[in-house]
């Protein structure tokens, strides 16, 4: 039977001010990348997350990204390979420790927007990355562009690595996300996110802007929590795998 792993970004948000129903959203994933704090996010929706998703059974994992409010983090900031290496270091850490003090225990490590592409692209900073969470807790998985440099990095380092697809992002011919500023980048139907998340589940197949088709593996599937209806896709998401026998379950290799 095929394994479903479902990861979703949240507490990417501040004080009163939600993106996203996060804690409804909790009910229909199997993994959470709780944001750090740096691009969003703050300690005491931190807690809101870990607390929620702990008693939900939901791997938790830190989503650390570039310091930027205002871009949201998806915006370079030409940082060198040191200040990334103690940008990730401080964000996993604060996860990693929030996680442990409330009874429960960091899983992966899944970058934000910029910094993310950027590792997908740059071995040294995919190196930077990889440095970084092993100099925290050599256990935790990385969660990483499938096909990108940071799976490369993070696999010779001897780290666990799963190779992360999206249900909702369109694809270049070279297995990158295209650019948020292209017309189409971002998948709005539901019908179109099921058929791209049917197609790389039981494929590891996508269809990429130019109608070609390209292989991926594909470990975990990122569902986005600011998409249309989210919820509402997740229950469907959830329906399909059911008659397609795919079990909905998190990250786990042999």
């Amino acid at each position: 039977m095929i394994r479903l792993d479902i990861n979703c970004d949240l507490g990417e948000g501040s004080g009163r001010y939600r993106m996203s129903d996060d804690l409804g959203i909790l009910k229909w994933i199997t993994s959470v990348n709780v944001a750090c704090g740096m691009h969003a996010g703050d300690p005491h929706m931190i807690c809101r997350i870990v607390e929620s998703a702990l008693e939900s059974g939901v791997m938790i994992g830190a989503h650390p990204g570039y310091p930027d409010w205002q871009g949201f983090g998806r915006r370079s900031m030409n940082l060198s390979a040191k200040e990334v290496y103690e940008l990730v270091l401080y964000q996993v850490a604060a996860l990693h420790g929030m996680t442990r003090a409330m009874g429960g225990r960091l899983h992966h490590v899944k970058l934000h927007g910029a910094l993310y592409n950027e590792a997908a692209e740059k071995p040294e900073i995919a190196e930077a990355v990889v440095r970084a969470i092993i100099d925290i807790d050599e256990d935790l998985t990385v969660y990483a562009l499938s096909g990108s440099a940071l799976v490369h990095v993070g696999m010779e380092h001897g780290l666990t690595v799963a190779e992360e697809v999206f249900a909702d992002r369109a694809y270049l011919p070279n297995g990158r996300l295209a650019p948020r500023e292209l017309e189409g980048s971002v998948l709005i139907s539901k019908e179109e996110r099921m058929e791209q998340a049917s197609q790389l589940v039981l494929t590891q197949t996508v269809r990429t802007v130019d109608g070609s088709c390209i292989e991926l593996a594909a470990d975990t599937l990122c569902v986005h929590s600011e998409g249309p209806d989210v919820i509402s896709f997740l229950k469907e998401l959830h329906r399909w795998a059911k008659q397609a026998n795919v079990q909905i379950a998190p990250v786990q290799f042999a």
